[in-house]
């Protein structure tokens, strides 16, 4: 049974409709896909890159009975003047609108994922602090965590949008134990029933028994050892100059990584363009590419769907996957 899809539209100064145009005819007969959108918006992007694919406005999901055809639904609000390339309050506004249409959508159940194209958190502003953390407040959710899908491995974030200094000091045993229990049980979820899953160390060499520094001794092999013991498939902390090139390798399935640019430097390098993010421990599957709004170009179709393609066929393989470990 084919699922129905969400997308949220994004900043609409960025590029989020020009990739979601260009992605649909790739992957039109795969789900029913839902774009929570505004008129505005969407007809001046469909003007210039929506080639002729066929579109129809509906009031409520439960309308999508087709594939092959893109299903709009109308984000009250309007977009006019936005032009591409900037940072505005107004454009943040829209983007946030969409994002929670969309979440409110999936919360009721009326759609199994949502793919959200990028948004610009300064153009947003307040307290946002990214549409992971804006989702999982959403669904009122505690548990959870940003992912990242490569076609041969996984990483899970343990920290994400701070800095260096605020990542490792936010790192304790805890964190860990119930970040691998989670990882666990969503990649269980997601069809993998015995995921082997590698815990990258913080400094170099893994600390080298504490010479380099203690994080692994005394925060990260505490929740190994209490995980390996419930039966979790979990190892380490390995050296992380080598432990991502394993797991490219097939060693292991996931990665969870202490802080944000650890995780994504090697998934950037080896999955350019493939990578999807994935959050974890929401009560249904979200999906989007690992690029931002990309505003230098917005507009000029200049803009690569790859990205946004590998998000929405990976969503559409995720809601299979549940359904067949439901």
């Amino acid at each position: 049974m084919q699922p129905t899809i969400g997308i949220s539209s994004g900043d609409p100064s960025g590029i989020g409709l020009e990739v979601t145009l260009k992605a649909l005819p790739a992957v039109a007969n795969d789900a029913r896909w839902i774009l929570y959108t505004d008129n505005q918006a969407f007809d001046r992007h469909y003007a210039r890159f929506g080639a002729g694919l066929p579109y129809q406005w509906i009031r409520t999901p439960a309308e999508a009975r087709d594939s092959a055809v893109l299903y709009l639904i109308e984000v009250p609000g309007a977009t006019c003047p936005i032009p591409w390339g900037d940072i505005q309050k107004t454009a943040g506004e829209r983007a946030l609108a969409y994002l929670k249409a969309a979440s409110n959508a999936a919360l009721r159940r009326e759609i199994s994922a949502i793919v959200t194209a990028p948004v610009h958190k300064e153009a947003i502003g307040g307290s946002f602090k990214g549409q992971t953390d804006f989702l999982a407040a959403d669904a009122a959710t505690t548990r959870f965590a940003m992912a990242f899908f490569t076609p041969t491995f996984k990483v899970v974030l343990a920290t994400v949008h701070l800095s260096l200094r605020d990542a490792l000091a936010r790192l304790s045993t805890s964190l860990y134990v119930d970040l691998i229990r989670l990882a666990a049980d969503e990649f269980r979820r997601f069809g993998a029933p015995d995921p082997s899953i590698a815990i990258a160390g913080v400094n170099p060499h893994a600390g080298e028994g504490g010479l380099f520094g203690r994080e692994e001794l005394d925060l990260l092999a505490p929740a190994v050892h209490q995980c390996s013991g419930e039966g979790i498939r979990v190892s380490g902390p390995h050296s992380a100059d080598s432990l991502y090139y394993r797991a490219h390798s097939g060693e292991f399935d996931v990665v969870i990584a202490p802080y944000h640019d650890q995780g994504l430097a090697p998934v950037k390098l080896i999955a350019h363009g493939q990578s999807i993010n994935v959050t974890l421990g929401l009560p249904y599957v979200r999906t989007s590419p690992d690029h931002g709004t990309a505003l230098s170009i917005a507009g000029k179709g200049l803009a690569d769907p790859q990205g946004m393609i590998s998000a929405m066929r990976c969503a559409v393989d995720l809601c299979a996957k549940i359904q067949l470990t439901a």
